[in-house]
C-alpha cells in the first residue's frame, strides 16, 4: 500500500443564498495566484456561474452582467485587473474535443482561468483550487473548496476569507489526497 501524497485542505461551508454564493467568490479570487486556475463542479443549477461572477467582480471586472456561463460559447474572456477566462465544458466529451478549443494555450499560463464542469478535464492542475457545489435545498448550497498544499499562513488566510465573506464553516475541513476531489 503506498501512501497518499497529501494535496492541500478541504473546507466546506454552507451558503444560504445566491448572494452568499457571490461573496464567497469575491473572496475566492483574493486566494486565486495569477496564473491561477479555479475548477468548479456541481450539477445544473446550484450556483457555478453565480461563483465565478463573485469571482471576477473579485478580480477587478466592474460590470459582472458581462459574466454568463459560456455553454455554447464555451469559452468567454473578462478584463479586470488580469485576464479571466471562464470555460464551460458541459458539452464538451473526451480529450479530442477539450484539446479543440485550445485550453492548453492559456490554461494556467496567463491571467485566471475558471473552469466550469471540470470533472470533464483529462487532465490535473496540482496547483488549481477545486471547488464541489451541491444543492442544500431551497437556495442553500454546501461548497467544497479544496485549496492546494500550502503553508499553516496561507490555511489562516482562506479561514479569513470565508469568513470575509459572511459563511461560516460546516466543520468538515480535512487534508485530502492529490487528485480529483470526490
Amino acid at each position: 500500500m503506498t501512501k497518499a501524497k497529501v494535496r492541500g485542505t478541504t473546507t466546506e461551508v454552507i451558503s444560504r443564498s445566491p448572494e452568499e454564493t457571490h461573496r464567497l467568490g469575491i473572496s475566492l479570487a483574493a486566494e486565486l495566484s495569477v496564473p491561477g486556475v479555479l475548477l468548479l463542479r456541481g450539477l445544473l443549477g446550484t450556483g457555478k456561474t453565480t461563483l465565478t461572477r463573485g469571482v471576477a467582480e473579485g478580480l477587478g471586472l466592474s460590470d459582472t452582467s458581462l459574466v454568463n456561463s459560456p455553454s455554447f460559447t464555451l469559452i468567454n474572456i473578462y478584463r479586470g485587473r488580469c485576464p479571466i477566462y471562464h470555460v464551460d465544458l458541459y458539452r464538451l466529451s473526451g480529450a479530442r474535443e477539450i484539446h479543440s478549443i485550445g485550453l492548453e494555450d492559456f490554461l494556467g499560463r496567463e491571467g485566471v482561468t475558471i473552469v466550469e464542469w471540470s470533472e470533464r478535464l483529462v487532465c490535473s492542475m496540482d496547483s488549481a483550487i477545486e471547488v464541489q457545489i451541491e444543492d442544500a435545498g431551497g437556495d442553500a448550497r454546501r461548497i467544497r473548496i479544496c485549496y492546494p498544499a500550502a503553508s499553516g499562513s496561507a490555511r489562516r488566510g482562506r479561514n479569513r476569507a470565508v469568513k470575509k465573506a459572511g459563511l461560516r464553516h460546516t466543520g468538515v475541513s480535512e487534508k485530502h489526497p492529490r487528485g480529483r476531489m470526490q
